[in-house]
């Protein structure tokens, strides 16, 4: 709570992408723009796109926050339907749509300065914050149009493809990887980083993408987090009623794993007596279908396509071990749910899942050629299967970890940590949410 004298920071939030509706992206946009708005300290205005107004109509953000819609679907809507088009779907070539939607954004931003022209002017905010879009290759109009402190993050993107896997590229559709850096000298990108007060990373990789001339303050905060009211802490390990469970959540395309996930039960007889449950759909189930009857593997896999984010917590509560070997994770959200429903978690060490899961709380795979990582998987279930005692002892620390770090509540409090030092209003403040001076330094000889 704020201290009696201290009255709230004003602050103007950014969410482009901001829905309680869909995964991904709008939903943490709109998790932190809420937990955000919740809080007693701060006196929050929203700036989010008109696209959002059917989902957040009546809900609770609305009471918290004062909501600005921004329509510029005249640009984005076209341009979504051309990058539909040339990405053959939604599902695949993740790098044009991001180069596809980089006009609209710099359109929207720049009818946020005409909206608020008067209360830029006027000082009504302490401070801009711009939660979404995450990419950090964005640049914003706004930070070198008004004189107020700037904050953008937490920042994620651009994990290079693992080389490792040189196919992988080929089948997510990612024609235009080799064009990426070419970000860096499209129009407002320099002026951003010369103009922000302050980054927030979301990954230790993203850190290393902040320019080296950038000399606003730097912070790390993991980008993921969970609504304990959405999906509640688990009490306790969910045992078995029948055959050991492992479940894992996500879009169907390669880099996500699960065909490794099907090759490591294919050779094991212990892990045949086992079940995998599949959350999700996409371009690469058929493919994968085709693989479990290619392999015998019919009475232990499952495929349960979308399912509604309340069902989804109820399959969580239903497994043993979630086990998600993406190759190229920015984020990996649906590891803090499962952490947070304590299930231990098997993940690669690369991305985003390697932050979040310690070994602790799971079992943290190196990035590994195929072979050697399957085998490494294979052991791991195993391990897990054969082992409920250390599964509770995961879950547990997992759970708690959630508790502590991931909960939206937890991450605004260290965001607006983060605005009293940007403001110098925090000089008293631990400096938990700073990023280590060993990261620093590796952000700095990165760029």
């Amino acid at each position: 709570m704020p201290h009696r004298c201290q009255r709230s920071l004003r602050v103007l939030l950014i969410a482009e992408t901001c829905s309680p509706a869909l995964s991904s992206v709008p939903l943490e946009g709109y998790s932190l723009a809420r937990a955000l708005a919740e809080r007693p300290d701060l006196d929050v205005t929203m700036a989010t796109h008109v696209r959002n107004r059917a989902s957040l109509d009546g809900d609770p953000l609305t009471a918290a926050a004062r909501i600005c819609y921004v329509d510029t679907e005249w640009l984005a809507r076209p341009l979504y339907l051309l990058s539909t088009l040339l990405r053959g779907g939604n599902g695949l070539s993740w790098t044009t749509h991001t180069a596809m939607a980089w006009p609209s954004y710099m359109v929207f931003e720049r009818e946020v300065f005409r909206l608020f022209r008067r209360q830029f002017r006027d000082h009504a905010f302490d401070l801009i914050h711009r939660v979404t879009p995450l990419t950090p290759t964005m640049g914003s109009p706004l930070a070198s149009l008004v004189d107020l402190p700037m904050i953008l993050g937490p920042l994620n993107g651009g994990l290079p493809w693992p080389k490792e896997y040189p196919e992988l590229r080929r089948k997510e559709r990612e024609w235009l990887v080799p064009l990426r850096k070419a970000y860096k000298y499209l129009p407002y990108y320099r002026s951003t980083y010369r103009r922000l007060a302050g980054v927030i990373s979301g990954s230790r990789h993203t850190a290393t993408e902040i320019p080296g001339y950038y000399s606003g303050q730097r912070f790390y905060v993991a980008e993921n987090g969970i609504d304990p009211l959405r999906l509640p802490l688990a009490p306790a390990w969910p045992e078995p009623e029948d055959r050991f469970r492992f479940l894992t959540v996500g879009r169907l395309v390669p880099y996500k794993g699960v065909e490794l996930i099907l090759e490591a039960m294919r050779s094991s007889t212990s892990l045949r007596s086992c079940e995998l449950r599949v959350v999700g759909d996409g371009p690469h189930r058929s493919h994968l279908e085709a693989r479990v009857r290619e392999w015998g593997l019919e009475s232990n896999v499952h495929f349960a396509g979308w399912i509604d984010h309340r069902v989804l917590a109820r399959e969580f509560g239903a497994a043993q071990a979630f086990v998600f070997p993406s190759l190229r994770e920015f984020g990996g959200g649906v590891v803090v749910e499962a952490m947070a429903s304590r299930l231990p978690s098997i993940v690669v060490d690369y991305g985003g899942p390697g932050e979040l899961v310690t070994p602790q709380c799971g079992i943290l795979l190196p990035l590994a050629p195929r072979d050697a990582l399957v085998a490494n998987l294979k052991a791991a279930m195993e391990r897990l299967a054969g082992e409920p005692e250390l599964c509770r002892e995961l879950g547990r620390v997992a759970a708690d970890r959630v508790r502590t770090e991931f909960t939206w509540q937890a991450k605004a409090a260290r965001v607006v940590e983060i605005y009293r030092r940007v403001l110098g209003r925090g000089d008293d403040a631990p400096p938990a949410t700073t990023v280590s001076s060993k990261l620093e330094e590796i952000a700095v000889q990165s760029s």
